[in-house]
């Protein structure tokens, strides 16, 4: 598995957008960009398209990190032999990088970690976790947990799905929480259209202890939570906390 670094042309991925008719309208606001990030990844990159992904904002536009099975170097010669104009001048492909992520981890190990992710339940439609709590709390007459607790327990569990990782007692943080609306494509009816809804849209750091290396290799590459494919659930690492045991 490689990690892909993108530098993103901002107003170059909203012209592909609209050209492309994946931008809406002044009511269809794609406030997050994801939907857009991933037409153009797909317009782009196809079958090599990195997922799941992270769309990061930086002084000079945008970065797209992501993880994918396939070198910088072919996607960059797929995107050049296949990619139209306006979504080739999207990236900077010539600052383009990567790197190839361990495979083997040790279990026991400890390491830091960030993810952006959307902390939602699926039903006949999808409802921000922490209100399915305030609404179980009024049922039950009691005071509802807090968003930082409903979100940081959902997101422990995750970790923990089949052994992949164990998180470390009292370092998993919300950091960052908005509402964002989301433009995303629904099969209702007899055609796809696009809609608009607006989700939740955490932060979260801490840090882990690797459970079943193979495990937590295929957390990694499959990411954390609902709408991967654009722009939540990639799980960066980074060291832990200096004297953490």
């Amino acid at each position: 598995m490689h990690m892909i670094d993108l530098p993103l042309d901002s107003a170059a991925l909203m012209r592909f957008a609209w050209r492309q008719g994946h931008a809406g309208s002044r009511s269809q606001i794609d406030e997050d960009r994801g939907y857009a990030a991933h037409a153009w990844l797909a317009a782009a990159l196809g079958e090599y398209m990195p997922r799941p992904f992270r769309l990061m904002e930086t002084r000079n536009g945008l970065r797209l990190l992501g993880y994918g099975a396939t070198d910088v170097a072919t996607l960059v010669q797929h995107a050049r032999d296949f990619a139209l104009p306006d979504t080739l001048a999207v990236c900077d492909w010539s600052a383009a990088a990567d790197k190839e992520m361990p495979t083997g981890w040790t279990a026991g190990r400890r390491l830091g970690f960030e993810v952006r992710v959307c902390p939602v339940i699926r039903g006949e439609r999808e409802r921000d976790l922490y209100l399915v709590e305030v609404d179980q709390a009024k049922a039950e007459s009691r005071e509802p947990a807090s968003r930082a607790e409903v979100y940081v327990r959902w997101l422990e569990c995750q970790l923990e799905r089949e052994g992949a990782a164990h998180p470390v007692a009292a370092t998993v943080n919300l950091i960052g929480f908005r509402r964002v609306r989301t433009m995303r494509r629904s099969r209702a009816g007899q055609s796809p259209r696009r809609q608009v809804v607006e989700r939740p849209d955490a932060l979260i750091t801490g840090e882990l202890l690797v459970g079943d290396p193979d495990r937590f290799g295929r957390l990694l590459t499959r990411g954390i939570g609902r709408h991967r494919a654009f722009g939540f659930g990639m799980l960066l690492l980074r060291p832990p906390m200096t004297g953490a045991a």
